[in-house]
């Protein structure tokens, strides 16, 4: 029965070590650098986006005519995106945002830049040399799983990674594994599901190193997660009976 318990003992212990592989990322290349491209994607933009929309120039009575203001400088980020989607140019079905006193302005599947220029294009019929800022304001991502933080997060930058996102949340649990996160992305009205081994050094070259908007990333548990849950009260239960167990047994061989 000593043995057993022993056996038992040992199973335990050899289960409740994760190897190394699987709690660490990049781990297995060995090169120190890779080619990536210093340029994330350009977004293109889509049915429900939300633009952040500045037009300037030299008058500013006249500059009021395009312009909405917005929160833009509050510290609280649930407030400046209540804001932003608030007084913000929501694209519409038809692929249109609608700018003061002017109108709708097709925008669709366009990049920033392009409607940037698109807008320029427009404001130019009412300003000199005017100049024209489009941002997106509803960029974000969620995270869920073996998370410490999971959540809805907003981003205003660009060029996030999914390794930003993770640290935004926290960090991947004690559960989480590594070779087994999904990606659900929205591409031309569709969700697609992708399946990422973040141990691995050449997700940085892939396309799903940069977030796009509205990507939902969720965290796969390890195989023993109820097993490693539990593993020190059963360590120590185990432990206590082998101790009482070995004190009999030298009591009665005495």
């Amino acid at each position: 029965m000593l043995k057993y318990k022993f056996y038992f003992l040992l199973f335990l212990l050899f289960q409740a070590c994760t190897p190394m592989h699987k709690i660490t990322y990049l781990n297995n290349d060995i090169k120190s650098e890779w080619n990536i491209s210093p340029i994330p994607p350009k977004h293109h933009l889509e049915i429900g986006d939300i633009l952040m929309v500045r037009v300037i120039s030299r008058n500013e009575e006249l500059n009021n005519l395009f312009n909405i203001e917005t929160n833009t400088n509050s510290s609280n980020a649930r407030l400046t995106a209540a804001s932003l989607y608030l007084n913000g140019f929501t694209i519409s079905q038809e692929g249109t945002i609608d700018i003061p006193n002017v109108g709708e302005v097709y925008v669709l599947n366009q990049t920033l830049e392009e409607a940037e220029k698109t807008i320029l294009d427009v404001a130019e019929n009412y300003l000199i040399n005017p100049f024209v800022i489009v941002k997106l304001a509803n960029f974000e991502f969620t995270i869920l799983g073996e998370i410490n933080m999971p959540g809805k997060y907003p981003v205003y930058q660009e060029g996030v990674t999914i390794y930003d996102a993770i640290a935004m949340a926290g960090d991947i649990n004690d559960y989480g594994n590594l070779k087994k996160v999904k990606i659900i992305r929205s591409s031309k009205n569709k969700k697609q599901v992708y399946n990422l081994d973040l141990t691995k050094g050449n997700i940085i070259n892939s396309e799903f190193y940069y977030l796009r908007n509205n990507d939902l990333i969720y965290i796969q548990p390890l195989r023993y997660k109820g097993l490693r849950k539990s593993q020190s009260q059963i360590l120590l239960s185990t432990l206590t009976t082998v101790a009482i167990l070995v004190n009999l047994y030298l009591r009665i061989i005495e």
